[in-house]
C-alpha cells in the first residue's frame, strides 16, 4: 500500500519576517519609495511562506512489476492488477476540495469567455491555484501531483474550452522539462510556465512525416562548438502562436549502420524571439495550430534537454504520458455529451409524452453510459499502475487509453447525432460541435490505427522474447515431433475453442463478478492462442501482416478494458459505493460484448480463408489497386 510521509520544514517565521522588514526599511529613506517597499516586502514574504509550507512527500512505491498487457500475450495474468488503484481517504478529501476550488474558478465569467492561452490573466489565475506544471517540484511552487491526482486535475481542466491548449502545454511542454531538463533549464523555463508568465509549445510533427527518424528538421553543432544551428519547419504545433518558446525535436546526427542511414534525435529549447524563427497559423482548426520555421537559428549549447542524440528516450517517456492524458480530455467530452443529451430530452418532453420513459431512448442512454464507464475505468487503472509501482512500463496501456477514450467519445457523439436527428444538421448545434471535437483525438499526433499496430507489435515482441523456444518447436514439427504431438493432444482445448480456465480470477473479485471473470479468463487464453498462431505461422514476418496485427490489438484492448471495469466494479461493490450494483451491470454488459468481439478477431487470425474476413478484404483491396479504383460493374450492367 502506498504511504505518504509528511515532513514539514520548520523555520522561525517571525524571526525571518523581522529580518526582511529591517532589510527593506533600511534600503531607503526617501518617502515615494514606501509603495515599492511594501510591494517588495509582500513579494518576499509570499515566497517565504511558500517555502515554509512545503511538505516533503515521500511516496513508497511497490517494486516494478512485469508489464501487464504485454504479459497477457504469453498467458500470464497478474492477479494483483484486479485490485483497483485508490488513494487514502484524507488524500481523496484534499484533492476533491482542491479540484472543487479550481472548478469554481473556471466557471467564473472572466475565465469562461477566454478563448486563447495567450491571455496572461487567465494563466495567472490558474497559477494562483497551482494548476500549471502540476507534477513539477514544490520547490518551483508547483503541486508535485502523483498520477492519480493529476487525472483529477485534468478532469476539471478538460471542462474548459481551452483544454487542448492546457493539456498540450502540461503533458508535452511542462512534463518534458520536469522529467528531462537540468536544474538550470527548469529554473529558467519551467518555473515561468508554472507561474503563468510564459507558454511553451512542443514542436515534433512535420508535413508528410511517416517515420520520425526521417524528419527534415536538423541541428548542427557550430564550428566553435558553443551553439547549435537549427534549420527546418515544424507543422501542426499546438499553442504555436501563443508560445514564448518551443521544445523542438530535430535530427542532430546521421550515420550509416549496416548500410542503412540512421538518424539520432536531440531536443532543444528555442526562444520564439530568436533570430530566424517565423510562424504562421494553420486554418481552419478547432484549436490553435501553427507552422513554425527555423532558418539558421542559433541555439545556446546549454539549451539541450537531456543528452545529445537521446531524444528518442524523451519521446518514449513523454508520449506515453500524453496518450494517458487523452483519457480525461475525451472523457470530459463524453460526459458533457451525455449530460447535454439528457437535458435535451427533458426539455423536449411534454405533458402527455416523456421521451425518457421510452425503451428506445433508455437503451441508447445505457449504451453511452457503458462507453463512458469503460474509458474512465481504463484511464484511472493506468494512472494507478504508474502511481503504485516504481518505473512501471505502461506504454502499451497508455496507448490503449488513448484509443478507447477517443473511440468511446466518437461513438457517444455519433449516437447523440442519431438520436437528436434533424436539428443536428445545423453547423452550430451542440451535438454536431461535440462530434467534430472528438474527431481531433482520433488522429492527434498519431492515428488510432497506427496506435493499434504499435500495441500489437509490442505485444508480439514481448511474446517472442519470452517463448522463443516454444515457437521454435511449434514451427519445426519434424524436428520436435514429440513436443508437437503432445501440444496437439494437450493444448487445453484451444483448438476446439474451449480453453481450460485456471487463473482463478473470481477469487480476486467480488462474487457478483464470477461470470464476467470467466469471460475475461477465456479472452486472455484465446489471446495467448492467437499470439502463438501468428508467431508460429509467420515468424518475424508477422509484423507485416497488418490485418492480423489489428485483430490482435483489438483482443489486447478488450482484455485490458475488461480487467479495468471488473476491478473497478468489484472495488465499488466491496466498499459500498452508491450505485455499485449498476457498476456490476455495466461491467457485465461490456464483458458480454467483448467476448463476441474477441471470438471474431481470433477467427480472423486462425482461419486462412472463408471465415477470415480480413483475408477476403485483402484480396478485394489487391484487386482494387490493380484496377486503380472501384472495379465492380454497375448494378444494371449485363452482357446478354
Amino acid at each position: 500500500m502506498i504511504k505518504f510521509s509528511i515532513k514539514p520544514v520548520s523555520i522561525k517565521q517571525g524571526l525571518v519576517g523581522k529580518l526582511l522588514q529591517r532589510f527593506y526599511s533600511a534600503s531607503t529613506s526617501i518617502q515615494p519609495a514606501e509603495k515599492e517597499f511594501s510591494e517588495n516586502y509582500d513579494k518576499e514574504m509570499k515566497k517565504f511562506e511558500t517555502l515554509t509550507n512545503i511538505s516533503k512527500r515521500t511516496r513508497e512505491k511497490k517494486p516494478q512489476r512485469n508489464p501487464f498487457v504485454k504479459n497477457l500475450t504469453i498467458g500470464i495474468f497478474d492477479n494483483e492488477i484486479l485490485t483497483f488503484p485508490e488513494m487514502q481517504l484524507q488524500e481523496v478529501r484534499n484533492i476533491e476540495k482542491q479540484v472543487a476550488d479550481l472548478k469554481k474558478l473556471l466557471h467564473q465569467k472572466h475565465m469562461v469567455n477566454v478563448n486563447s492561452i495567450s491571455n496572461k490573466n487567465f494563466r495567472q489565475n490558474l497559477a494562483d491555484h497551482k494548476a500549471l506544471g502540476l507534477q513539477s517540484s514544490q520547490f518551483l511552487d508547483a503541486r508535485e501531483c502523483c498520477p492519480l491526482e493529476l487525472m483529477r486535475y485534468l478532469d476539471v481542466l478538460s471542462e474548459h474550452q481551452l483544454k487542448d491548449s492546457l493539456i498540450q502545454q502540461e503533458m508535452l511542454g511542462a512534463q518534458t522539462l520536469n522529467k528531462f531538463a537540468n536544474e538550470s533549464l527548469q529554473k529558467k523555463y519551467l518555473h515561468s510556465i508554472i507561474t503563468g508568465e510564459k507558454v511553451v509549445a512542443f514542436a515534433l510533427n512535420e508535413h508528410n512525416l511517416i517515420d520520425i527518424l526521417n524528419m527534415n528538421t536538423t541541428a548542427k553543432l557550430s564550428e566553435d562548438k558553443k551553439s547549435w544551428i537549427l534549420n527546418g519547419t515544424k507543422s501542426f504545433v499546438a499553442n504555436g502562436i501563443s508560445a514564448d518558446f518551443f521544445i523542438v525535436i530535430a535530427v542532430s546526427e546521421r550515420a550509416l549502420l549496416h548500410e542503412e542511414q540512421v538518424s539520432q534525435l536531440s531536443a532543444f529549447i528555442v526562444d520564439k524571439d530568436s533570430k530566424g524563427v517565423s510562424w504562421k497559423k494553420i486554418e481552419p482548426t478547432d484549436f490553435e495550430l501553427a507552422e513554425i520555421s527555423f532558418d539558421n537559428v542559433e541555439i545556446p549549447i546549454e539549451n539541450v534537454i537531456g543528452k545529445v542524440n537521446e531524444a528518442d528516450k524523451i519521446l518514449r517517456g513523454i508520449m506515453s504520458d500524453f496518450k494517458l492524458s487523452c483519457g480525461p480530455s475525451c472523457n470530459a467530452i463524453s460526459k458533457k455529451t451525455i449530460d447535454k443529451l439528457f437535458q435535451f430530452f427533458v426539455e423536449k418532453s411534454y405533458e402527455n409524452f416523456d421521451w425518457l420513459s421510452t425503451d428506445a431512448i433508455r437503451i441508447k442512454l445505457g449504451e453511452i453510459a457503458m462507453e463512458y464507464y469503460v474509458a474512465d475505468s481504463v484511464t484511472y487503472l493506468t494512472a494507478g499502475l504508474q502511481d503504485w509501482y516504481s518505473n512501471q512500463d505502461v506504454e502499451v496501456e497508455s496507448a490503449i487509453v488513448k484509443i478507447l477514450s477517443s473511440e468511446a467519445a466518437y461513438r457517444i457523439s455519433s449516437i447523440c447525432l442519431d438520436i437528436v436527428g434533424l436539428p443536428a444538421t445545423l453547423k452550430n448545434h451542440w451535438a454536431r460541435q461535440f462530434h467534430e471535437e472528438t474527431l481531433n483525438y482520433l488522429t492527434l499526433h498519431e492515428s488510432n490505427d497506427s496506435q493499434k499496430l504499435f500495441i500489437a507489435a509490442n505485444g508480439l515482441q514481448h511474446a517472442g522474447q519470452n517463448i522463443t523456444n516454444r515457437i521454435k518447436m511449434l514451427r519445426n514439427p519434424l524436428h520436435f515431433s514429440t513436443f508437437w504431438l503432445k501440444n496437439l493432444l494437450f493444448d487445453g482445448g484451444q483448438q476446439n475453442d474451449n480453453p481450460k480456465l485456471d487463473f482463478d480470477l473470481a477469487g480476486h473479485l467480488h462474487p457478483s463478478c464470477n461470470g464476467p471473470s470467466k469471460q475475461l479468463e477465456y479472452c486472455v487464453k484465446r489471446l495467448q492462442f492467437a499470439t502463438e498462431i501468428l508467431l508460429t505461422r509467420h515468424g518475424i514476418e508477422c509484423l507485416n501482416k497488418h490485418g492480423d496485427l489489428r485483430s490482435l490489438a483489438n483482443i489486447l484492448i478488450d482484455c485490458y478494458a475488461m480487467t479495468a471495469v471488473l476491478a473497478r466494479a468489484s472495488r465499488s461493490y466491496c466498499i459500498g459505493l452508491q450505485f455499485a450494483d449498476f457498476e456490476i451491470v455495466l461491467a457485465s454488459v461490456f464483458c458480454n460484448r467483448a467476448v463476441d468481439r474477441v471470438k471474431e478477431n481470433v477467427n480472423n487470425i486462425y482461419y486462412t480463408e472463408h471465415k477470415a474476413n480480413d483475408r477476403n478484404y485483402l484480396a478485394l483491396g489487391k484487386r482494387l489497386v490493380e484496377s486503380k479504383g472501384y472495379f465492380i460493374s454497375n448494378a444494371t450492367s449485363r452482357f446478354f
